[in-house]
């Protein structure tokens, strides 16, 4: 199984209403991306280096999954004003082993 994990901070300006849209397409791709088993999200709770206010959790298949969902229009839909919405982002993907 694969776990592609993004934490991220919104720009000042992101409004409200804006946050609550994309976070609301978040939780609806995987009605959308057949590739996409789960996905889970909420705000950042703790950390001890870098500090983000949200982050979530997708988990797939396999990397052929993943790669699927990349270029998934739904994907693409989301992932565009996302990444406009945010002043940054990291994304890590770890391959589970137990």
């Amino acid at each position: 199984m694969i776990r592609h994990i993004l934490l991220w901070n919104y720009k000042p300006e992101t409004t409200p209403e804006e946050r609550a849209r994309l976070e609301a397409e978040l939780e609806a791709l995987p009605d959308h991306v057949p590739a996409l088993r789960q996905v889970e999200w909420g705000p950042v709770v703790g950390g001890r280096n870098q500090t983000f206010s949200h982050g979530f959790t997708m988990e797939f298949d396999s990397m052929d999954a993943l790669a699927a969902y990349n270029t998934h229009e739904a994907h693409i839909h989301f992932s565009v004003p996302f990444r406009e919405a945010c002043s940054i982002q990291v994304v890590s993907d770890i391959e589970v082993r137990a």
